[in-house]
């Protein structure tokens, strides 16, 4: 079935470089900060290098914060700015799954998959979809047709 289907075309920040960003001049910033600290005038039993790491922690994850919030403000002036268009569509319709189940059971017993649905009841696709979902999963290459009755899979016989 084809179709006309609208879409928005825009653009959109990646908001990990914006708080990549953000961290860096976060701890940049720290760095530059600490070499303006007296270290005669800090506190007894505070160093410079307690105190650069105390600001590479503040100022770093207020850099990254910020970084994201300059992202949300340009994703929703992009948003604004968004073209619309509208474009041919493909849609194809996906089988329901009671049909799935029904051609499973099909294939199974040997049937024609492709026959009408008149020969299968829907409690025998409705039992045939729980086996399916209760069947624990086997080795990668191990069939249930490959091993014995009573051994477990991926055993030797």
């Amino acid at each position: 079935m084809k179709d006309q289907i609208d879409v928005a075309v825009r653009r959109s920040p990646k908001y990990s470089v914006f708080m990549g960003i953000g961290a860096v001049l976060g701890v940049i910033a720290s760095g530059v900060l600490a070499l303006f600290v007296d270290p005669a005038a800090m506190p007894m039993g505070y160093t410079v290098s307690k105190g650069l790491g105390l600001m590479l922690l503040v100022l770093g994850t207020a850099g990254l914060f910020l970084g994201g919030l300059v992202a949300l403000i340009l994703d929703w002036a992009g948003r604004r700015r968004a073209k619309e268009y509208q474009v041919d569509a493909q849609i194809d319709m996906v089988d329901d799954p009671k049909e799935i189940a029904r051609r499973r059971l099909a294939e199974a017993r040997g049937e024609d998959p492709d026959a009408s649905a008149d020969g299968a009841d829907a409690e025998d696709v409705d039992e045939a979809a729980d086996e399916a979902a209760a069947e624990p999963a086997s080795e990668p290459g191990v069939t249930k047709r490959d091993a014995e009755p009573g051994s477990a899979p991926g055993t030797s016989h």
